[in-house]
């Protein structure tokens, strides 16, 4: 009898991608979803449970995880050996599956998870691999490359479209994935809906692959295209500027971001050759929805 998960524990349902997952979590309406907090007082929704755990001792996370069918991780933080202790955590509580804390680039490409901001993840990753070669869990990774309305609402990927800034890429061609929050969170209770079809595999996911030029091509159709801000930036030259950074202990969200947004500079053929979007009930988007949301995340501000 193939596997079936009902009890789901979420670690990082604060953020804005945890909180997203935990909402699709809900609305599937398969799963008993505990959140796993580190602090007392965070409310959670009708239905969900919440367990406060000291998610430095890997003993008081594997307590918490008893029970559980599955750990998805979706924390963020300083802290990359955080990853590692629910890993382990997962696998002496007898957790059936893990979706790691990935959520980004493609975990396959040697080159794109490079830079030292990967290095955690790279580490977390090989040691669940381990232990899934040894029986002692299953994993799914989820690679959905950009955040697409975060991104959009936040600039994290250099185009600012309340301010009509945009700092291009080298010269703002390279085409990328770009996956809306609501797409991962769809994703990712497919995975714990289809056990067997995602075992011990990575999927990838996406709603559009752009450049950036291509997506304030459409921003300059809802916006206007007079009094955009445009100007660029040598990725290789911000990469090695903020691994200098990092080596010398200096860690902050511009060091950490010239290294994400480095990171979609380099080309994945894996969304072509692997498109799980249909498994996991992923929609691309066409030009007028991205339009659309443009012009929804803009008149949010006004």
């Amino acid at each position: 009898m193939s596997q079936v998960i009902k009890n789901v524990a979420l670690a990082g349902a604060t953020g804005s991608l945890g909180s997203t997952l935990l909402t699709s979590l809900i609305n599937n309406g398969k799963f008993n979803i505990t959140v796993i907090a580190r602090k007392e007082g965070q409310l959670a929704p009708a239905g969900v449970s919440v367990k406060v755990v000291n998610t430095d001792s890997v003993d008081a996370i594997t307590q918490a995880l008893r029970g559980q069918d599955a750990l998805v991780d979706a924390t963020s933080g300083p802290d990359p050996t955080l990853g590692m202790r629910l890993i382990d955590a997962a696998a002496a509580a007898g957790v059936y599956r893990v979706i790691p804390s990935e959520f980004s680039t493609d975990i396959q490409s040697t080159e794109a998870r490079s830079p030292l901001v990967y290095h955690g993840k790279n580490q977390a990753f090989e040691h669940l691999k381990t232990l899934a070669a040894e029986g002692k869990i299953t994993y799914t990774t989820i690679s959905n490359s950009a955040f697409l309305d975060w991104n959009l609402r936040t600039g994290f990927i250099n185009i600012d479209l309340y301010n009509k800034k945009v700092q291009y890429l080298n010269d703002g061609t390279d085409v990328f994935p770009w996956t809306h929050l609501s797409s991962i969170g769809t994703a990712v209770a497919n995975v714990l809906a289809k056990p067997q079809e995602t075992r011990n595999r990575s999927c990838y996911i996406s709603n559009i692959k752009k450049s950036q030029k291509q997506m304030v091509e459409l921003a300059k159709e809802i916006l206007g295209a007079n009094g955009w801000e445009e100007s660029t930036l040598d990725a290789d030259k911000a990469l090695k500027a903020a691994t200098e950074s990092m080596i010398s202990g200096t860690v902050n969200m511009q060091v950490i971001g010239d290294m994400i947004r480095w990171s979609c500079t380099v080309y994945s053929p894996r969304w072509e050759q692997q498109d799980d979007n249909k498994l996991l009930g992923v929609k691309s988007m066409s030009d007028d929805e991205v339009r659309k949301l443009i012009k929804e995340i803009t008149a949010e501000k006004k």
